[in-house]
């Protein structure tokens, strides 16, 4: 009887060691998929910043396109609004730090 117990216990004491290992497993994937989350979101975030200056870039060369009548101040004008954009997106990134 005390053969058959201590052999259940036996058992017993070894699928809790296996179950603390896949424990301890699934808790190192759960911290590197959680660091990952957090570095896929700052990714999104860069790009969507990338994203809304690309856009603004763009209607901006289209407001420019369509109020200047001549190519010369046309290019005056992109550059001059070129420079408050990177003026705007310094000020930006000094905010965000």
């Amino acid at each position: 009887m005390n053969e058959a117990l201590l052999a259940k216990l036996n058992l017993l004491e070894s699928k809790v060691q296996e179950l603390v290992e896949k424990y301890k497993l699934i808790q190192q994937k759960c911290t590197y998929l959680s660091e990952e989350n957090l570095a896929l979101k700052e990714t999104i975030k860069k790009q969507t910043l990338q994203l809304n200056n690309l856009e603004n870039q763009y209607k901006i060369s289209k407001l420019v396109a369509s109020i200047a009548s001549d190519a010369e101040s046309a290019a005056e004008l992109r550059e001059k609004i070129d420079a408050y954009i990177a003026d705007i997106d310094r000020c930006i990134d000094f905010l965000s730090k």
